[in-house]
């Protein structure tokens, strides 16, 4: 049970990852079902969002899996139940205000 969450992570790492080296990544998909011609700059940009995912996932698949070894199952709960949900809410909260107000997309 405690390491489901490294698990998913390491599955979403592969998946994010992987699609950096196909021809579209996982975010330029997603952008083009909302815009099928997706300007350079934009193809670019979720390219990078894709490696800013990667990262996360990398951390906080890293932080699980660290807490579950370490036998710390109370701060794994409050961590893998709590925090991690927060810290992707932030994530995408961040990427969709930088998109609205900074790239006015």
């Amino acid at each position: 049970m405690y390491w489901y969450p490294v698990l998913v992570n390491l599955m979403m790492l592969a998946v994010f990852g992987s699609s950096l080296f196909a021809g579209q990544t996982v975010i330029e998909k997603l952008a083009r079902l909302q815009q099928p011609d997706l300007p350079e700059k934009a193809v670019r940009y979720t390219r990078r969002v894709t490696q800013v995912w990667c990262v996360f996932f990398i951390a906080n698949g890293t932080l699980a899996a660290l807490l579950a070894r370490l036998g710390r199952y109370d701060w794994w709960a409050v961590y893998t139940g709590v925090i991690a949900y927060v810290l992707m809410g932030m994530l995408f909260a961040g990427e969709w205000l930088y998109r609205k107000l900074v790239l006015k997309v």
